[in-house]
């Protein structure tokens, strides 16, 4: 939360040479929790690559729940006023699936009467696949997936740092997976909605 509160502190105080932002809003999925690198670093990287002139803001705090990123969010998108896509990563951490879910369409459709474009990635211990694009497509967001899509469950891409069998959270070669599974989603999106 410090290193978020800092980032919109610099990003209300600075000036910078970027066209626009992407906000990603999340858990520590985002911020790829143990490893060093969110993979919205790489994120970044790719998009330089592609001469892309953007930048990822990385909005994600470990433990956080739905019911408490609307702030975040809003405080974000002031701090940021050019971001021009948020990519939104709700989370395990609420259990309790309704109120989950409950927050997460809140937040989805505050964004969605904003008329920011919006990429919704899931958690599969929270909704299936086929829910999780329903509630996307409801609310007129572009839907990733689940936050693992496409990346192994194994010690070169996952931590193990959770009870139960599913790898817990990304090592750095997992985000920077994840990332590159990512951008071509933001291109999409960029193109459609025909951002500068």
């Amino acid at each position: 939360m410090k290193n978020l509160i800092i980032s919109l502190a610099l990003g209300l105080l600075s000036t910078n040479s970027f066209g626009f932002e992407i906000f990603a809003l999340g858990t520590s999925n985002t911020n790829c929790k143990g490893a060093g690198q969110a993979y919205t670093s790489t994120l970044n990287d790719l998009l330089a690559q592609e001469k892309i002139n953007a930048q990822v803001i990385n909005a994600g705090v470990d433990g956080d729940r739905p019911q408490f990123m609307m702030p975040r969010l809003e405080q974000g998108l002031k701090a940021y006023p050019n971001a021009k896509i948020v990519i939104f990563e709700p989370g395990p951490n609420e259990r309790n699936k309704s109120f989950n879910l409950e927050a997460s369409d809140e937040i989805l459709k505050y964004l969605q009467a904003a008329k920011m474009p919006t990429i919704y990635v899931s958690h599969g211990a929270i909704e299936s696949n086929d829910e999780a694009e329903q509630r996307a497509k409801k609310y007129g967001a572009y839907y990733y997936g689940h936050w693992t899509k496409n990346v192994p469950v194994d010690r070169d891409h996952r931590q193990f740092d959770m009870n139960g069998n599913s790898g817990g959270h990304m090592t750095v070669a997992g985000c920077q997976l994840w990332a590159k599974n990512m951008l071509p989603f933001i291109k999409q999106v960029i193109k459609e909605a025909n951002i500068k």
